[in-house]
């Protein structure tokens, strides 16, 4: 059985900075899951008038940079509809609980905050191959 941490992955972190021997940090488990949401947030998803900012994977990301220069407090309820549709397609490792918005209208201002649980078991389209060094095989002959 894998352990939690593995089902959570590994890999580079965001927002790239050098580790002590000059190549990109990396981390796993819920560090990693946090990076991944911010890279699956920061990312223009396709829309109905953007192209995308991935080329090979345009549908990838999320239709936040839509409300940029939006004025009102539709654009909080628009933000949290972009959040849970962005995560909820593209992070698999967690199930979201709530997210909550704040609005300063003096700033025009809106910042989010989500809320999640992290999974404890792998589940479909995981997308993380958890490999143990325990292996095996039931042969029928």
């Amino acid at each position: 059985m894998a352990s939690f941490e593995a089902l959570l992955g590994f890999g580079i972190v965001r927002p790239l900075v050098r580790d002590q021997k000059s190549d990109f940090a990396t981390s796993g488990g819920e560090a990693i899951v946090q990076s991944a949401i911010g890279q699956i947030l920061g990312t223009e998803a396709e829309s109905e008038t953007t192209q995308g900012e991935v080329a090979w994977r345009p549908d990838f990301g999320s239709k936040l940079r839509m409300l940029r220069h939006r004025k009102g407090r539709i654009v909080v309820e628009m933000g949290r509809a972009y959040i849970l549709e962005a995560i909820r397609r593209w992070e698999p490792r967690i199930t979201i609980t709530k997210v909550e918005a704040t609005f300063d209208s003096q700033e025009r201002l809106v910042a989010f905050r989500v809320s999640a649980n992290l999974i404890k078991e792998n589940v479909p389209g995981n997308r993380v191959f958890a490999f143990t060094n325990d292996v095996s095989v039931d042969v029928a002959l």
